[in-house]
């Protein structure tokens, strides 16, 4: 670490002032690096989940995942066994649902899993870092017909419910309507379907202009903090930045460690791009037992057009809030939020708990 001497007095008397960049990685670095990753092992170990990977021959692909095995019950039926599957959004590790996944306090006879998506991290550490000449970036098509295979090889049962958020929240929309045999249930948090992904947003990944999740400034990684709230342009909320001026030095730094530079705008774009079977801008799945939650001034995946998706109008009886033309989608907002942080500087997943908790332990038997 360099120092800069601004007055030396004597010798035994050195006022010494390091950068405050410096200073703010340093204290932030420390956090993470120490009390963080710390915290993250005792999450994990507490949550029981065990890191593991699965070949998957029809698609060639090996899949990393996460699992807390069941506790088996007795005369437990192993062909209805219950399975709860948790699908992470972008730029995340599959672990980092840890946190979120014990305060759920799931029974133990239920068995989790948690999927890693494609381009995201051990597909990163042992794929693209490894060989990145051949590293071939995902589709929507992959990556259902992996998850769809990944279901099978791993045997979840009929009686399976299933989350997912942002990016997460897509797959968990498709596969459930690629396999309702499997899926029941489904909790959507925010899901990137593409229609609804925010049009100036996309805009700004396709020229440049945005480096959403793809940080090459300390600028950046303050603005998609903002943006990662109520927007960066909201000077109503309470909290402006939700996150500590000392942790956003961090936060860039390990935004760049995290993948090779460009990779998630890369993988952004690919998934971007409109194909026939991704490209619907009307539900397609209107038998499916699921509830969608959706911040009010999400920035990243815009509410209007998830209510147009969803075909969402407000209910004749004012207490009952939002009703979708689809039966068996319950809709429901979360008043002055955004994607991943409420005005007041709250966490989405702390506001969200009690309602999934409730949702996703409801299993047909």
């Amino acid at each position: 670490m360099t120092a800069t001497i601004i007055n030396q007095r004597s010798s035994s008397e050195t006022i010494i002032r390091v950068p405050q960049r410096k200073i703010e990685a340093l204290v932030g670095g420390v956090l993470m690096n120490t009390v963080g990753k710390a915290a993250q092992k005792h999450i994990l170990n507490k949550s029981k989940l065990v890191a593991k990977e699965i070949h998957l021959p029809k698609c060639g692909y090996t899949m990393y995942y996460h699992e807390r095995e069941a506790v088996n019950e007795p005369n437990q039926d192993d062909h209805n066994h219950p399975t709860i599957i948790f699908f992470h959004g972008l730029s995340m590790r599959s672990e980092e649902l840890a946190g979120f996944i014990k305060s759920l306090d799931i029974p133990p006879h239920i068995r989790i899993l948690c999927p890693e998506q494609m381009g995201h991290g051990r597909d990163i550490d042992n794929r693209l870092r490894t060989d990145p000449d051949n590293y071939t970036m995902p589709t929507h098509q992959r990556m259902l017909e992996s998850t769809s295979e990944f279901l099978d090889v791993v045997k979840c049962s009929s009686n399976t419910n299933a989350f997912g958020i942002s990016l997460g929240g897509a797959v968990c929309y498709y596969i459930q309507n690629h396999r309702p045999d499997i899926i029941q249930r489904a909790i959507l948090v925010s899901p990137a379907i593409l229609c609804c992904v925010d049009k100036d947003l996309v805009n700004g990944i396709r020229d440049g202009t945005s480096n959403f999740c793809c940080l090459k400034s300390r600028q950046d990684a303050k603005l998609l903090m903002r943006d990662l709230s109520t927007g960066r342009d909201d000077d109503t909320r309470k909290k402006k930045d939700p996150v500590p001026k000392f942790f956003l030095e961090t936060v860039y730094r390990e935004a760049r460690k995290k993948s090779p530079e460009g990779h998630f705008r890369e993988l952004l774009l690919h998934l971007l791009e409109p194909t026939e079977e991704y490209a619907a801008a009307k539900d397609v799945d209107t038998e499916s037992h699921r509830l969608v939650i959706w911040p009010e001034k999400d920035r990243i995946i815009n509410y209007e057009e998830g209510k147009q998706f969803f075909e969402v109008t407000p209910s004749d009886n004012k207490d009952e809030g939002l009703v979708s033309k689809s039966a068996n989608t319950e809709f429901e907002c979360v008043a002055d939020c955004g994607h991943v942080f409420h005005s007041d500087g709250r966490g989405i997943f702390d506001i969200i708990r009690p309602r999934v908790k409730e949702y996703l332990l409801n299993f047909k038997g």
